[in-house]
């Protein structure tokens, strides 16, 4: 892509759209917000904000009401994170720059990505860009841009504006992830009292659900991306009562751990299942464990959703402020209530070591020792949750 040299209006896009995320209180506002601020030059009718879980890079969720059709989405996911393609989320995270344009990617001979032949010609498309919304601490999103048809083409200008977003963007994203889960009664808090049992779904070759638990309608209509409607036949009636085929009306998050846990080799060194987590309307965040099934029958995987629990918040929360591998490993430890010499031994550290990644931690969680660490993180993070339970159990 040519250098574009109109420094000061893309300099004047690029701040309306931080703007736009730094005050954004949600995903949806978020991706509205930064549209809005770039529409002079992300002219795409056809376009989505996704969310990922920095760890995995598995879809967590996201703003899809300007993207494919609905009936895409399956062979979408499919293709992402089974079968493959040029500028997959992971290609692309281990690439230098934000931004994957497909037809750059294959040489211009498009018809090479089965993306391009099997959604994006017959959308009437002629190209996709993605950016990447990464920080120095990891990848919290994307936005996929469709160009063509009667949009105009994506052009240097449109080029230096997603490069120029992309870093400020994904900073804002980590830290929209972090007030989500630190506000108490916010979205990313769980919802007093008993909740809906854990449900399990079945899914055949096609991701078409043949088997539903009785409460799969419900988790699956929390799952759904704002704007998305509700999933034909999905509300089972009975334990085990057969699904109506959809027409791409599974949840992204759903669709992308199946794909992924199909991509998986089979054989007895792989474990054949996968976890990950999404974003709900209502009930916060929740977990999703998907396993393959080589039975006899329809199903090929099979996807169980449930409240996701403290290790999974903490875990989130660890990676959205910055640490490492091994800084999050030995702040679990220092949650678990053990020592530096103890954490020595069970990572075979020498307590100096441990000490220098404890004052890493402490400098990116703003905390000045060990107890407030453990305040801090069980305050903001666990605690809410676990009051709301406790009082709604009291009465």
């Amino acid at each position: 892509m040519t250098r574009y040299e109109g420094a000061g209006r893309v300099g004047r896009i690029r701040d309306a759209a931080v703007a736009a995320a730094a005050a954004a209180q949600g995903v949806d506002e978020f991706f509205d917000g930064v549209m809005r601020a770039a529409r002079p030059v992300f002219r795409s009718e056809v376009w989505a904000g996704i969310t990922v879980d920095p760890v995995t890079l598995m879809n967590t969720g996201g703003h899809y009401r300007q993207a494919v059709p609905l009936r895409y989405l399956p062979r979408m996911l499919d293709i992402e994170y089974r079968e493959g393609d040029v500028n997959g989320l992971p290609q692309l995270a281990r690439g230098p720059g934000p931004v994957g344009v497909l037809g750059e990617a294959v040489g211009g001979v498009r018809d090479r990505s089965p993306r391009y032949r099997d959604i994006i010609r017959p959308l009437g498309l002629t190209d996709e860009v993605r950016i990447l919304l990464r920080d120095r601490y990891g990848v919290w999103g994307a936005l996929i841009l469709g160009t063509g048809g009667d949009t105009p083409p994506y052009g240097p200008e449109a080029d230096a504006v997603a490069r120029a977003i992309a870093r400020p963007l994904g900073e804002s994203l980590r830290r929209l992830h972090l007030a989500r889960r630190a506000e108490a009664g916010g979205e990313g808090a769980a919802p007093a009292g008993g909740g809906p049992a854990p449900a399990l779904v079945l899914l055949d070759d096609a991701y078409a659900p043949v088997q539903l638990s009785p409460t799969a309608g419900l988790w699956l209509g929390e799952l759904l991306a704002p704007g998305e409607p509700p999933p034909s036949g999905s509300g089972a009636t009975g334990r085990g009562a057969p699904a109506a085929r959809t027409e791409g009306g599974l949840p992204p998050a759903l669709y992308g751990v199946a794909a992924a846990v199909r991509a998986g080799a089979p054989g007895p060194g792989s474990s054949g299942s996968l976890a990950s987590w999404a974003h709900t309307r209502s009930r916060g965040r929740v977990r999703l464990h998907a396993w393959r099934m080589d039975g006899p029958g329809p199903a090929r995987v099979a996807v169980a959703v449930e409240p996701a629990g403290p290790g999974e918040h903490i875990a989130l929360v660890m990676a959205a402020h910055g640490l490492t591998a091994r800084e999050a490993e030995i702040t679990g430890l220092v949650l678990r209530g053990h020592s530096t010499a103890e954490i020595g031994r069970l990572t075979r550290l020498s307590p100096y070591t441990v000490q220098e990644h404890l004052t890493s931690v402490f400098d990116k969680t703003g905390v000045r020792g060990r107890r407030e660490l453990v305040a801090t993180l069980f305050a903001r993070h666990v605690a809410p949750g676990m009051l709301k339970d406790a009082g709604a159990a009291g009465g």
